[in-house]
């Protein structure tokens, strides 16, 4: 799979983040049981412009259009208080050629992530107000606790 190509040593910065995000899991009071959480930054290794997360797994990857997809699925929270919906802006992958004579693509991480404030829930119902992250150098990171890890997302 291109993306286990992509991702990097669990050394400086992602231990670091890992474990905040294992004690954070542990130690904060959230309105429903969480068991999932990771770290959405703006990427910028290698020349590339779009999203990365940190895993509570120790492991930095792109995020991908299908990571998000999945992601929509799960009752999320954002630094384990505000109820979100985290969802592809758009609704389909980037990915980038292998050199010529490699078997793979590298997925490329999307570049703007639809969050939507409440719960799935509401969003469905269309009461939710929603915005657009662009990744950018003023991009925040965001903590994202979930209820459960989404599918297809490293543990």
């Amino acid at each position: 799979m291109a993306q286990a190509e992509r991702r990097t040593d669990t050394t400086g910065v992602v231990t670091t983040v890992r474990d905040r995000l294992r004690v954070a899991l542990q130690e904060t009071t959230t309105p429903f049981p969480c068991s999932y959480a990771f770290l959405i930054h703006p990427r910028r290794r290698e020349g590339e412009d779009g999203f990365g997360v940190i895993t509570l797994a120790g492991e930095s990857l792109p995020l991908s259009v299908r990571m998000l997809a999945a992601l929509e699925q799960i009752p999320s929270l954002i630094d384990g208080l505000s109820p979100v919906t985290l969802a592809p802006a758009e609704p389909f992958d980037w990915t980038a050629p292998g050199d010529p004579g490699t078997p793979w693509n590298e997925v490329l991480p999307v570049n703007r992530i639809a969050v939507w404030h409440g719960p799935r829930s509401e969003r469905i119902s269309t009461h939710a107000t929603g915005t657009y992250l662009a990744a950018g150098h003023r991009t925040p990171q965001l903590v994202v606790f979930c209820q459960a890890r989404p599918e297809g997302w490293p543990a």
